[in-house]
């Protein structure tokens, strides 16, 4: 007789807003699915990026009225309201799911659901991306029963060693989706091309406006011979699409045999990473573990605001480790145009230079990440 649902033990993966924490969530559950003992639901925010993400990935989503902790400075009243109201549905939720574990991916929608978890005195599992813990998993870790991080350096301001009842650290790095890592192992890279050369463009799951404008500005600084040889694959978020749509029409009419595709999300990336000669990125931590897991070159601009300059420190990691470049963004759109054109030039007409960058990502890559999590996470539950 087949397993029925209501027999399989329920996992919840609490957060989401980004892809950034999303995506390891969705790796996890991957493995966690395999192993055909789980019924899986993703919690978080209400953002439509979220609920295309996971839908994509074929999981269920609840959705609460979660508020960052930007709306805390400017709107106190309704994060408070807003907090309140998702913290008591996510109560309400886990009391009638009563998952065996629940999983903190990080980001604000993850507030509400572990510490309703932890009310409840159900196992929290945290998954950390970034070389600096977030605000989120900062504030929930003496509520966790175990953290998985991204990278070894990774430490918590709240962590007690001394103490028995901390939470076990473990260094897993960060899980990758099986259709990444499918890409990565298919051997289908393709280093030596004659035709374009292919450059993505990623600015996180919501675009980055600043990265946006620099790779226009830095275009119109191309040569005619370099232009008409490029394909340029752009993720450019919901917000600036139709303005960075609009800018490369004006491009290819002045440069008809330059090809484009400009997406406000791509969710087939790893169609792309196979092609890539290079990749002009933020430096979000997700997005680095899927490049280094398929070995692409990239330059990185780290978001000068993040927190803890996370970002800043993730690009230097990897430019440390000679898998990629890094170019601060600076004040002025010009400047940093010129900046990345500099080095863009530089590696487009250096293929031996992008060869070992390509080597290089793979050798700092973790590929068995998410099924290192999955483990422990078994191991947590046993």
């Amino acid at each position: 007789m087949t397993e029925s649902i209501s027999d399989k033990k329920s996992i919840i993966f609490a957060g989401g807003g980004t892809g950034g924490h999303l995506l390891p969530g969705i790796a996890v559950a991957e493995q966690l699915d395999s192993q055909n003992e789980f019924q899986i639901l993703f919690v978080g925010s209400n953002r439509p990026v979220e609920q295309q993400i996971i839908e994509s990935a074929g999981y269920q989503h609840l959705r609460l009225p979660s508020s960052s902790t930007s709306d805390l400075k400017r709107t106190p009243i309704r994060f408070l309201w807003n907090n309140g109201r998702a913290f008591l549905q996510a109560r309400r939720f886990l009391r009638k799911e009563k998952p065996a574990v629940v999983i903190g991916l990080g980001g604000f929608a993850s507030v509400p659901v572990v510490i309703a978890a932890s009310w409840l005195r159900i196992p929290v599992v945290l998954l950390e991306q970034n070389i600096i813990a977030g605000r989120a998993n900062q504030f929930l870790f003496s509520r966790s029963n175990l953290v998985c991080t991204s990278f070894a350096e990774t430490s918590f301001k709240n962590a007690d060693n001394t103490k028995s009842d901390q939470p076990r650290i473990v260094f897993t790095g960060n899980p990758v989706r099986k259709n990444i890592l499918k890409s990565a192992s298919s051997n289908e890279t393709i280093i030596n091309k004659v035709d374009r050369t292919l450059i993505l463009v990623l600015g996180g799951s919501q675009g980055a406006t600043a990265v946006n404008d620099a790779i226009i500005s830095m275009l119109k600084q191309c040569s005619d011979v370099l232009l008409c040889k490029l394909h340029l694959v752009h993720q450019t978020g919901s917000h600036d699409y139709r303005n960075v749509e609009k800018a490369y029409q004006q491009l290819k009419e002045i440069y008809p045999e330059l090809q484009v595709t400009v997406q406000p999300f791509i969710e087939n990336l790893s169609e792309w990473y196979s092609q890539v000669d290079l990749v002009i990125s933020r430096a979000g931590a997700t997005t680095l573990a899927e490049l280094a897991c398929v070995g692409c070159p990239t330059v990185l601009i780290p978001f000068p605001d993040s927190i803890g300059d996370h970002q800043l420190l993730n690009a230097r990691f990897f430019e440390d480790s000679g898998a990629a470049v890094l170019v601060e963004q600076a004040q002025e759109i010009a400047s940093t145009a010129k900046l990345l054109w500099d080095v863009v030039l530089a590696l487009l007409t250096d293929c031996d230079q992008r060869n070992k960058m390509r080597q290089s990502m793979r050798d700092i890559s973790l590929p068995q990440a998410a099924r290192d999590v999955a483990v422990e996470v078994t191991k947590l539950l046993n």
